[in-house]
């Protein structure tokens, strides 16, 4: 048995090394790759694909800052992103501050979210911040979590979720529970 085992792992192994030695010669850079041969041949358009596999930080996108629970209700419930506005003013300063601005509404009716997320924050600067905004360290639904005054319209009270380095600011309470944490 070790007899016909061991082509295949010498091939494999062979095989291994062959591609990991090609892929060590490949250059990212455009001005090193050899040219078409034929002159009909095009030139690839670039890709906007990363080359690495990691993945981005938590919060650098508006489709990772919640935990996937979060996107299968919002995808359950029939809301769809949109070009975020933030109006509350913690919403809005943590944009202001580099944060990013995310939003979901259901087309023609009035369920939506709004969300604002930095990461890099002065907990103590926010810590002011919230409480001048009318904003009270409740814990609830989730440590770290300020409640904000009530909404006009929907009588919902905001969120602002301070915890770890982050700033995340939920216009429903609810979706506080699935603010993913900092890694």
């Amino acid at each position: 048995m070790t007899r016909t085992l061991a082509p295949r792992v010498l091939a494999a192994s062979a095989a291994l090394t062959l591609s990991l030695g090609l892929a060590a010669c490949a250059s990212d850079d455009p001005a090193e790759t050899a040219a078409p041969t034929t002159p009909a041949a095009a030139s690839p358009e670039p890709t906007t694909e990363p080359t690495t596999t990691e993945q981005p930080a938590i919060g650098a996108s508006c489709e990772d800052v919640l935990a996937p629970e979060a996107y299968a209700k919002l995808e359950a419930d029939g809301l769809e992103t949109r070009n975020p506005d933030p109006v509350d003013p913690v919403a809005q300063r943590i944009v202001e501050d580099g944060g990013i601005a995310c939003a979901w509404v259901k087309p023609q009716t009035d369920n939506m979210l709004d969300l604002a997320h930095a990461t890099g924050a002065d907990e103590g600067e926010w810590t002011t911040a919230l409480a001048e905004a009318g904003y009270a360290q409740t814990d609830e639904p989730v440590a770290g979590a300020w409640t904000g005054p009530a909404e006009p319209g929907s009588g919902m009270s905001p969120v602002a979720v301070l915890a770890d380095g982050t700033i995340t600011w939920v216009s429903a309470p609810d979706f506080a529970q699935w603010v993913r944490p900092a890694s």
